[in-house]
C-alpha cells in the first residue's frame, strides 16, 4: 500500500513538472515571437528609406544592436 502511495505522489510530482516545463516553452515561444516582430518591424522602418546606402546603413545599425533581426 505505501508503493502504491509513493508511486501516486510521484505521478502527481511528474504531471506537475510537466505542467510547469509546458507553460515555460510556451511562454518563452511568446516572447520569441515578440522579439521576432519587433526585428521585423525594424527592418521594415528601415527599407523605408530611399537610397540603398540608407537602408544598408539602418540595417548594419540593427545588426549591431541588441535587436536581432533573424534566427
Amino acid at each position: 500500500m505505501t508503493l502504491v502511495a509513493a508511486l501516486i505522489g510521484l505521478l502527481i510530482a511528474m504531471a506537475m513538472l510537466m505542467k510547469w516545463v509546458v507553460e515555460f516553452q510556451v511562454e518563452a515561444a511568446r516572447e520569441r515571437r515578440l522579439s521576432e516582430s519587433v526585428a521585423r518591424e525594424a527592418a521594415a522602418r528601415c527599407h523605408e528609406k530611399a537610397p540603398p546606402q540608407a537602408v544598408s546603413a539602418c540595417l548594419k545599425e540593427l545588426a549591431a544592436g541588441a535587436v536581432p533581426l533573424s534566427r
